[in-house]
């Protein structure tokens, strides 16, 4: 489409040079403004066990990979989710296995140390990238074994862990197969760029981060600097977590982004988490270096956005929806050209305190034309 663009613009002067522009852009402009959410589903109904369920792509055929980053090793579950092509609506979910390293380094409670949370499948390869918060590499995996190949995306020093906040590493991967690049980011602030959000902050600061590019040679390539929306919640609790969870690529080249606000009460109840999903397009952005300052005021390096939806979740009285939504990636492409966008949630492996459990959802999301 970027090149597309740029050869109409060069060879066609004046207003009708003008015009296509204009009408390229209200089209990506019409889509990013029309969506409609689907109810989120337990997946118990499916009798899909409790996980913690950090991030999914898309292999064809109805079959997906998900990780969740607290297993015995680092690898990868293979589901098949089937939806129905009129509404989106997901209509069955099995979990068929887990294809996992045979020698994953583990904590002392036999914990993967890797801590994966975002998965890509790459498509020329037919394997499987899977990001790490706990050492900050993106290594790549054998889709039929889940075995590390040894390859791993080379990630530029701005990134390395010890200029992460805890647990506000790498949280966000896909896989761009029309242009050939991956993309991921931080979910939070990086050190060198300033305070990530948190209770503490000022309600005015938002949380900056880099969305990086690699390309089918595993190597750095283009960056954009991304600000998040000012924090909603004011009444903290006894955890508070800001960032941006996931990303995923259009055929168009444009991303969508999954912020994500969570406050955790410490009795449980009123806990409550609000999502929501922008659309960005990094060709009509600024790219940045890693050198470049994103603690200023200088609005225009940083990508324009645009919501596409939002919905909040939460611990009431007599009912329970809380779904701290990690992961997400491309569903199927419905009859009428509707594109739907799949989300899963990390619910701690069904943690419960009382009468509260909390539960593992799929959403399901339709944008439209």
């Amino acid at each position: 489409m970027k090149k597309l663009s740029a050869t109409i613009c060069k060879n066609v002067k004046g207003f009708f040079a003008m015009t296509c522009f204009m009408l390229l852009s209200s089209s990506h402009l019409m889509v990013a403004q029309t969506a409609i959410q689907l109810k989120q589903q337990s997946l118990a109904k499916w009798h899909i066990g409790a996980a913690q369920y950090s991030g999914i792509t898309a292999l064809g055929n109805n079959r997906y990979a998900l990780v969740s980053d607290k297993e015995p090793a680092d690898g990868f579950f293979i589901f098949k989710i089937e939806q129905s092509k009129l509404t989106g609506q997901i209509t069955h979910v099995q979990l068929e296995e887990f294809r996992g390293n045979k020698k994953a380094k583990v904590d002392a409670k036999g914990i993967c140390i890797r801590d994966c949370e975002g998965v890509a499948y790459f498509p020329t390869k037919n394997t499987i990238f899977i990001s790490g918060e706990g050492d900050q590499k993106i290594l790549e995996y054998s889709l039929a074994t889940g075995q590390p190949t040894g390859r791993e995306l080379n990630v530029p020093t701005a990134f390395a862990l010890a200029n992460t906040y805890p647990n506000y590493g790498f949280e966000a991967l896909c896989y761009d197969s029309k242009h050939h690049l991956f993309w991921t980011t931080s979910e939070s602030t990086l050190r060198s760029d300033g305070y990530a959000v948190s209770a503490l902050t000022p309600a005015t600061k938002a949380n900056v981060l880099r969305l990086q590019a690699f390309d089918d040679q595993l190597q750095p390539t283009l960056q954009y600097a991304y600000r998040m929306d000012n924090r909603q919640i004011s009444n903290f609790g006894k955890i508070y977590v800001n960032g941006v969870t996931d990303l995923t690529a259009l055929p168009d080249g444009r991303l969508l982004v999954l912020e994500r606000e969570a406050n955790i009460t410490p009795a449980g109840l009123g806990s409550k988490v609000i999502c929501k999903l922008f659309v960005v397009n990094p060709s009509t952005g600024k790219a940045i270096s890693s050198t470049t300052k994103l603690d200023n005021e200088d609005d225009t390096i940083f990508l324009k956005k645009q919501l596409l939806t939002e919905w909040q979740t939460a611990v009431h009285p007599f009912k329970i929806d809380f779904a701290n939504y990690e992961g997400m990636c491309l569903g199927q492409t419905l009859h009428d050209g509707r594109q739907t966008q799949l989300l899963v949630n990390d619910s701690q492996g069904g943690y419960h305190k009382g009468p509260f459990r909390l539960k593992d959802y799929i959403k399901v999301i339709v944008i439209g034309h």
